[in-house]
């Protein structure tokens, strides 16, 4: 069977285009290069299909200037290697394309691990509402996974990935507490939402009261937060940082509508790409870090994502229907 047969065209264009993606993300990883260069060799199929995608996004006026000599010096060998040589690179070539495979996996959801250990999942763009057996509503927005655990004294969730908004019975019998990472949240009869990503962990309050602690030994002693209040914790330092926002913008989200006070942009794209059925990808490194504030239609990831880099001169392009490509909107010279 031909690797054609083996694997569907439609496929190694999806392959290919994730490449770019990350070939463009981490341009001087050596590693990463010498997986693409297995996975590019590997057939006709694959050179076919990563020579497609260059050209796909060359046509946007924006390609990294990184992956243009990729191709050159992965073409793959003018002769044929002989049966032998076949057999002994064959196993070899066969692990990093492997690794590859299972990287690009990896960017799907939910991964494994959340699958096996939620109870409630969303996919891409998707909202859903959750009851619980004391009335208690959860909604998690896209991409979003919880696991829920109730017992006749305790009732714990913990949130997985993503973004949930909580909608709380109180119960002095039943405390009603909330995992996200290193973050706790002890529910004093409230509605609240706690957004996490591998970055930042974050705690706002629409209405009531929430003790927000952190784990650890030497966690800070646990903060009272009330209508309005918002938490971010960097994961990385543990830094806690405090915030005053309008109630009304607490779990916006939920009616297809991202309500945004002062926040930097690479956070709002954060939000934005748990709704958009594709990649989004930025070449300016200094969004992340520029600070925006409007509202911005879920339901439309595309025009949302112009609105929010607008601001500091950058344009969006959408690519075969899931690539959105963030450029500036002046190109250096032979880019």
């Amino acid at each position: 069977m031909t690797d054609r047969q083996a694997q569907p065209p439609e496929s190694l264009a999806t392959e290919a285009n994730q490449w770019a993606i990350r070939l463009t993300d981490d341009p001087d990883d050596q590693t990463l290069r010498q997986e693409f260069s297995a996975w590019h060799a590997r057939s006709p199929a694959h050179a076919e299909a990563w020579t497609t995608a260059l050209r796909i996004w060359s046509l946007t006026g924006a390609i990294g200037p990184e992956l243009l000599p990729t191709s050159a010096r992965q073409s793959p060998p003018a002769t044929r290697p002989d049966k032998t040589r076949h057999r002994i690179i064959r196993p070899i070539t066969a692990i990093p394309v492997t690794a590859a495979l299972c990287c690009a996996a990896w960017l799907l959801f939910p991964t494994l691990r959340i699958a096996m250990l939620a109870d409630y999942t969303t996919s891409t763009g998707q909202n859903r509402t959750v009851t619980l057996a004391d009335g208690s509503s959860i909604t998690l927005g896209g991409k979003s996974a919880i696991a829920v655990s109730y017992t006749a004294t305790r009732r714990n969730v913990t949130l997985l990935t993503g973004e949930a908004f909580f909608q709380i019975r109180h119960d002095t019998t039943r405390p009603f507490r909330v995992s996200a990472g290193e973050l706790r949240a002890r529910d004093i009869g409230t509605r609240f939402d706690i957004r996490m990503d591998r970055a930042e962990i974050r705690l706002g309050v629409q209405d009531g009261k929430v003790g927000m602690s952190l784990s650890g030994t030497n966690a800070p002693p646990e903060l009272l937060m009330q209508a309005g209040d918002e938490v971010q914790v960097d994961r990385q330092t543990g830094k806690i940082t405090q915030n005053t926002v309008a109630p009304d913008a607490v779990g916006s989200w939920r009616s297809g509508t991202l309500m945004v006070e002062n926040e930097t942009i690479g956070r709002v794209i954060d939000t934005l790409s748990r709704y958009y059925p594709g990649f989004i990808v930025r070449y300016d490194s200094a969004l992340n870090t520029r600070h925006v504030g409007g509202l911005y239609d879920l339901n439309n990831i595309p025009a949302a994502l112009q609105a929010v880099v607008l601001p500091a001169g950058d344009h969006v392009r959408e690519i075969a229907g899931h690539i959105l490509l963030i450029t500036p909107a002046k190109t250096p010279a032979g880019h």
